[in-house]
């Protein structure tokens, strides 16, 4: 409290009188007063002195608010207006709502060059990994808003790096079920994750991102140049990028270019145009080792492959939305055409039970057009509510494959005993069309401001035609002419027809919303081969029922219970029933009597957050079966020669089903100085692996649980973590819906599970962050061990892996305008077979910035100083263990010049770049 003068008032009386009680206090020294356990809703704040006018304010307390800030309160005499009162109550961290869970950025430590990247890795629930995809309770983010609405591209992706997290007032994750079902107020079926930015006041619109020129030892030269503009409803950007480098293993180019406008266009429609263009030319080169075991035994494989691809695309997209009170209509355009081209050298030799050599080169290269076209509207009626959409889909593709394949069969001693060479030439040309249909009539038996009752008939179709023509051209090595083998050819149109009819009840309140139906699902496929004249035609009808409830208990707490079902068909390989022989060791069969599958799914979350401790909780579990699961039915087939090959089949199992149930939870303490992580997730499953006609059923356990703690100041934070995993059935779904270009070393990869896998890792991480200086430091340590005791493959295996790094950069900046870079990382791996050194890379760069607001940055920088770069890995697939180890480029020296633009709400912000 102070005077005209600014000066502080001691010793004035304030009297606050509530609804329940009235108190008497004093100003101290400074003019501060406070009033403590304040009772009752309504509250009047009263305040006279000798002199001054007598001030007088009313106020309501809100349930949520645990203090409040009357701001600085001026006293003077005479007849005065007296100045607004803001009160600030103590940020609340988390609150409930429907769909929506909200984040106050306020309660969170957020420095002055930080971007939302770093705002978002604080918030309970929510994750990003390495490459900045971000996952909240396990489901992706797939849409980006800023004050609800589209934000460019609306990808997460793209600018969460980009927009300072100074600016952010709120962060929202929102179940979102479409902007119709926010229309219509009807939001059924499944949502998806979006996450939406509240800016502070003034902060929505901005200019944001920057150019640069580069140049480097590694043959490295490019720039880029990306700026975008944004005023509220008004977006438009530009970008451009080329780069052309060697990597390691030969060239790698990169080019892309991009503009999008987004802009209202009069009262209530919205435009928005992209046009984006992509090309690359990348050489490659990778090493694999495998082992694989089964019933049969054990099969080491060693693969070198290199290849050299060069890819190239084009897309236009135009969308239009008009919105009114009684009229919602928004269609879409989208334009694509991508091509590549590829050429590649392999060789794989394998040993154990099948010793033989593969020698493969092949040329490919592919045409891919496509057009997809979509309206969608809804218009309230007088009493209800009318809602459609349409949309086509068309896309051709041509491919045409010339494949050299060499196979080496050898003796139990090691002798070659046969070469076989057979030149090949696939051309493929396909054609897919696409049209879907829906209709929605929504009596509404009661609607308010407050609560919604409807009863909901609606109407989906789809029709999909595919066409598919492959050619095979063998080369005769006696007259060098190539003759097309029938065999191996075949002409398919296959034509699908997926209908529902559903009658749906949905209800809505203040708390709740209830959504329940039953779906009538009948789908047709028929198989057409022309130059077999015989078609193939399944039917099928599924009953569902699909029921959606969710309630917010109040802003700490929510709950929601979905269930839903899904038709899956079969694809056009899997029901053909001519062999597909582009992959020699791998023969593809489909089987045209397969049914489609069904999928029933349920899941329940439950989420809670305690005001006064700042404690939150968020669980989740899913359960999932299917019927009529499509699985391969894998064939191994012996020679005269003493070697192997498989041949893929399809078969419709049952039984197949996965459970989880996953937490959260974060206790923070002092103001979120401290906190304290536990989070965890365990399930069981049950798949089906089909080998020689023999069905096997892999049934496994997954665990995983990780604690942490962190301290957190505005200048030092550090976070300290362990974590440990366990699985026995760790096929990840391979051998259930391959592709037909298996990789050569995962022959005889039957789906079947027989690892268990345990690992254990702890990380450790700290930062310093002052004016001038900012250091950072990380380490962690991995131990995996893969075990095989299963009776039925021979012979057991074992493998351990460990890794330990030790990492630290950091930043100085010197003399105002100069600035050093800094980062050192020593890896320790132990267990591989792949020859690996335990390198220390060591990165430095030293740069100088110009301008007031120091945007421009010359710099020069040193990566992999001692080259000592080696990138491996292990990972388990089924029932094979695969090492990999790709082209990596080491020590490079490079040039570079960066502008940043980032002007927000009219203030340079300059984000820490990592």
């Amino acid at each position: 409290m102070v005077d005209s003068t600014q000066k502080a008032l001691e010793n004035i009386t304030i009297k606050l009188i509530s609804d329940k009680d009235s108190i008497l206090t004093t100003s101290d020294e400074k003019g501060y007063f406070s009033f403590a356990k304040v009772s009752g809703k309504q509250i009047t704040v009263r305040i006279g002195s000798m002199g001054f006018r007598t001030y007088v304010a009313n106020y309501t307390i809100k349930p949520d608010m645990q203090e409040i800030d009357l701001g600085t309160i001026t006293l003077k005499t005479g007849e005065i207006n007296l100045p607004d009162v803001v009160i600030r109550g103590k940020p609340i961290a988390i609150k409930y709502k429907q769909d929506t869970v909200e984040y106050d950025a306020a309660a969170f430590d957020v420095q002055e060059d930080d971007r939302v990247t770093d705002l978002l890795r604080q918030l309970p629930g929510v994750e990003i990994d390495e490459n900045e995809n971000v996952t909240a309770m396990g489901k992706s983010m797939t849409k980006l808003r800023v004050n609800g609405r589209d934000f460019f591209t609306s990808n997460v992706k793209d600018f969460i790096n980009k927009l300072p997290a100074e600016i952010v007032a709120k962060i929202q994750v929102i179940d979102d079920y479409g902007d119709q079902a926010n229309f219509t107020g009807i939001k059924a079926g499944e949502s998806n994750k979006m996450l939406n930015i509240v800016t502070k006041p003034g902060m929505d619109k901005g200019k944001f991102g920057g150019l640069s020129t580069r140049a480097g030892t590694n043959k490295q030269i490019g720039g880029s140049g990306n700026v975008s503009l944004w005023n509220g409803t008004k977006q438009s950007s530009g970008s451009l990028d080329y780069g052309i480098a060697n990597n390691g293993a030969g060239i790698s180019e990169n080019k892309s270019a991009g503009l999008s406008y987004n802009n209202k266009v009069g009262k209530n429609t919205n435009l928005q145009v992209n046009y984006n263009y992509n090309g690359s030319n990348n050489d490659s080169e990778s090493i694999q080792l495998v082992e694989t075991v089964n019933t049969l035994g054990k099969l080491n494989s060693r693969l070198e492959n290199t290849n050299s691809s060069a890819n190239g695309g084009q897309s236009i997209n135009l969308y239009i939305n008009q919105t009114s009170k009684k009229i919602y209509l928004t269609g879409g355009l989208n334009v694509n055409y991508n091509s590549s081209k590829s050429q590649s050298n392999s060789f794989n030799s394998q040993t154990g039970f099948s010793r033989q050599d593969f020698k493969n080169n092949s040329d490919n290269s592919n045409r891919s057009p496509s057009i997809r076209a979509h309206l969608d509207f809804s218009k309230k009626l007088k009493k209800n509510s009318l809602s459609g959409n349409f949309s086509f889909y068309n896309a051709t593709n041509s491919s045409d494959r010339n494949i050299l394949t060499n196979t080496l069969y050898y003796s139990a001693s090691g002798v070659l005993e046969k070469d076989s060479l057979l030149n090949r030439t696939v051309n493929t040309d396909g054609n897919n069309k696409q049209l879907n249909l829906g209709l929605n009539y929504s009596f509404f038996l009661k609607r308010d401001t407050i609560s919604m009752k409807s009863l909901t008939l609606a109407y989906r179709g789809s029709v999909n035609i595919t066409e598919s023509d492959l050619q095979t051209f063998v080369l005769n090595p006696l007259t060098l002419v190539s003759a097309k083998v029938d065999s191996l050819s075949v002409f398919t149109q296959n034509t699908s027809v997926n209908q529902t009819l559903n009658l749906g009840y949905y209800q809505s309140s203040k708390k709740d919303r209830l959504n329940a139906g039953v779906n009538i699902q009948p789908n047709q496929i028929k198989n057409f081969y022309p130059e077999l004249n015989s078609t193939f035609q399944n039917n099928y009808i599924n009953l569902s029922p699909s029921l959606n409830y969710s309630r917010t208990i109040n802003s700490s707490k929510s709950l929601g219970i979905n269930y839903s079902g899904q038709n899956n068909n079969p694809s056009i390989f899997q029901i053909q029933p001519v062999k597909n022989t582009q992959n020699l060791q791998n023969i593809v069969v489909g089987n045209p009597n397969l049914k489609s599958s069904f999928s029933h799914s349920i899941s329940a979350s439950y989420n809670y957050f305690g005001k006064k401790s700042n404690i939150s909780i968020q669980t989740g579990f899913a359960f999932s079966s299917t019927s009529n699961e499509i699985v391969n039915n894998i064939i191994i087939i012996p020679d005269t020669l003493g070697a192997f090959k498989q041949e893929t089949r399809f078969e419709n199992v049952n039984g197949n089903y996965n459970t989880s149930l996953n937490y959260n939870l974060n206790i923070p303490f002092s103001e979120r100085k401290y906190s304290l992580s536990i989070s965890g997730s365990g399930g069981n499953s049950r798949k089906t692996a089909i080998v020689n006609n023999e069905k096997s059923f892999n049934t496994g356990i997954n665990f995983s649980q990780n604690i942490s703690t962190s301290f957190n100041t505005k200048k030092f934070n550090t976070n300290v973590g362990v974590g440990y995993n366990f699985t026995t059935n760790n096929d990840n779904g391979f051998g259930q819906f391959p592709g037909i270009q298996t990789p050569t070393n995962l022959f005889f990869n039957t789906g079947q599970s027989f690892f268990t896998t345990k690992s254990f890792n702890g990380r450790i991480t700290a930062s310093l962050r002052l004016k001038t200086f900012r250091l950072n430091f990380n380490s962690s340590y991995n131990n995996v061990k893969n075990s095989n005791n299963s009776s039925n493959a021979s012979p057991n295996l074992n493998t351990r892996t460990q890794s330990l790094n030790f990492g630290s950069s950091g930043n100085l900046t010197f003399l105002k305008s100069y600035n050093l870079d800094f980062s050192a990382n020593k890896r320790i791996n132990k267990g591989y077979n792949l020859t690996n050194v335990n390198p220390l890379l060591i990165n430095l760069g030293i740069g100088k910035s110009f301008l007031k607001s120091k945007s421009l940055n010359c710099s020069l920088n040193v990566s992999d100083l001692l080259s000592e770069g080696n990138n491996i890995s292990q990972s388990v697939v089924g029932n094979s263990i695969i090492e990999s180890r790709n082209n990596q480029v080491k020590r490079v020296v490079s040039l570079g010049l960066n502008y940043n633009l980032s002007n927000f709400g009219g203030k340079d912000y300059r984000l820490r770049t990592d």
